[in-house]
């Protein structure tokens, strides 16, 4: 159903500001490869609010970064560019 403000599916009405959580091996390369893949689709994606969290082991490093996504669409192509890297393990 689409109304004046924004598209709205399943409830959720776009465009909304969208947190997302990539879980991935911890390198030294992890943080910058997640950010230029979203910032490819979002750049909106602000460094300064990125919250970045290691494992106990410190084998894992979980970013969570805020984003306008546009559309339930635009949301699958982000999900999609960030599984296909070999660094990320998990995207929430």
């Amino acid at each position: 159903m689409d109304t004046l403000s924004g598209q709205r599916t399943n409830g959720i009405e776009y465009p909304i500001l969208f947190p997302i959580k990539v879980i991935g091996t911890s390198t030294p390369s992890y943080e910058k490869l997640v950010l230029e893949i979203l910032r490819e689709y979002a750049p909106d994606v602000d460094n300064h609010k990125v919250i970045a969290s290691e494992s106990k082991t410190k084998k894992y490093t979980s970013l969570t970064c805020t984003f306008s996504a546009k559309s339930r669409e635009h949301l699958e192509e982000i999900y999609r560019a960030l599984k296909a890297s070999p660094l990320v393990s998990i995207v929430i």
